[in-house]
């Protein structure tokens, strides 16, 4: 089982759900994704290998791909494109199929 994550700016991250077993000391927290200057995480879905992604946006765009179309990466990661975005456009959900 693998952890999706999608950024306002577009940005696609795929991890396994094991690269969160281990919590750093000190109750801090550990770090799930890179994120960019002006840009957040939007979502966040369980996905499966046979299942996939559905990225939408604002103003009406949306794409979706296999979740094997994403490599998987570690969590400090910031992860690819998922999706190009027009002017003044950003991610507003991230769905599980």
């Amino acid at each position: 089982m693998d952890v999706v994550l999608v950024t306002s700016k577009g940005m696609v991250k795929r991890t396994s759900v094991d690269e969160f077993r281990q919590q750093g000391r000190g109750g801090g927290g550990i770090t799930a994704m890179g994120v960019g200057d002006g840009d957040c995480v939007v979502g966040a879905v369980k996905l499966g290998m046979e299942q996939s992604v559905m990225v939408v946006t604002a103003k009406g765009a949306a794409i979706r791909f296999a979740a094997g179309e994403l490599r998987s990466m570690g969590r400090s990661a910031q992860g690819v494109r998922g999706i190009r975005l027009k002017e003044g456009d950003k991610v507003i959900a991230v769905v599980a199929l």
